[in-house]
């Protein structure tokens, strides 16, 4: 459906300087009308823990809620969806995970080569861009970051070994030789490596980070599925506002891996997911040297 999304403020009161508010304006146009929906948020000044204002859905597990709720609005008398929800990231032919290097363009550093994470799914949806979903694909509707962040998704076909891959700048012809995936960008070929599954990953030991925040982060993993947190998981989050990083308190519960997340259950009741993608990892080795998590694949090595 189409549909329009602003971003702005309002103040809300008497006086002079009454309290600001964010305000968000969903407009979706169904037939020949017009459906409206607000989203009023605080706007929070906390110095404690954070030099700037900031608004309720600067936190993720927020932001996260309002935008599935806004994509998956259904009505009665409106179209149905395009595409299905991909229940899974399981198929032939190029269907999963792949990993290499693209050329990327941005306006700060014009074009350079960068890691590239491409996904294609059951649905007909792919990705390609150069920084994976930051919570990995357990519980992700697609369909939601592909209307987020519209530059990275399209859909592609694929038959008899050879495809397209459409976006919204153009179409990538793809192919592929061996185990190997070929995508033709910038009429330059690159190579990509299919990213085995990590389900079920277990790890087992203490693996610590370079310092931040004047310690060393470090987090300890046992082979039943236990971890004990002393602030690596505030680092992996890379949420810089401590108002709102779910990680800056240390703690320990249980976790999970599947469909490259990490779920972090806190025996406090939080629940942190974070981008696993197994780079470089043997799912037979539960003690590697070195752990890389987070869709910034940052280091964290075995104590």
């Amino acid at each position: 459906m189409e549909h329009i999304r602003c971003n702005g403020g309002v103040r809300i009161g008497n006086g002079d300087y009454p309290p600001e508010y964010g305000l968000d304006l969903f407009v979706i146009k169904v037939n020949n009308r017009f459906e409206r929906i607000a989203v009023l948020k605080s706007r929070t000044i906390n110095r404690s823990c954070s030099m700037s204002a900031f608004y309720a859905d600067d936190n993720a597990q927020y932001k996260s809620a309002i935008d599935n709720f806004l994509f998956q609005l259904q009505f009665t008398d409106g179209p149905q969806p395009l595409i299905a929800q991909s229940r899974s990231i399981k198929g032939d032919g190029v269907m999963g995970v792949w990993q290499g290097i693209s050329m990327q363009a941005s306006a700060s550093s014009g074009l350079r080569y960068a890691v590239y994470t491409p996904l294609f799914l059951p649905n007909g949806q792919a990705y390609f861009g150069a920084k994976f979903p930051s919570e990995g694909l357990y519980e992700t509707d697609t369909r939601v970051p592909a209307e987020l962040y519209r530059r990275d998704w399209g859909f592609y076909s694929y038959s008899n070994g050879k495809g397209v891959l459409k976006m919204p700048y153009g179409e990538l012809p793809l192919r592929m030789e061996g185990k190997t995936l070929i995508i033709t960008a910038n009429n330059t070929d690159h190579k990509f490596y299919q990213l085995p599954s990590v389900n079920g990953a277990k790890f087992n030991g203490t693996y610590i980070m370079t310092e931040a925040y004047g310690k060393i982060p470090s987090i300890t993993f046992s082979a039943d599925g236990k971890f004990s947190d002393n602030g690596a998981i505030r680092v992996l989050t890379h949420e810089y506002n401590d108002c709102i990083n779910p990680g800056l308190t240390p703690g320990s519960g249980s976790y999970t891996v599947q469909d490259y997340t990490i779920t972090f259950n806190y025996n406090d009741g939080r629940k942190i997911k974070i981008a696993f993608l197994g780079t470089e990892y043997d799912i037979n080795n539960q003690s590697p040297a070195v752990l890389r998590m987070s869709n910034n694949e940052d280091p964290m090595t075995r104590r």
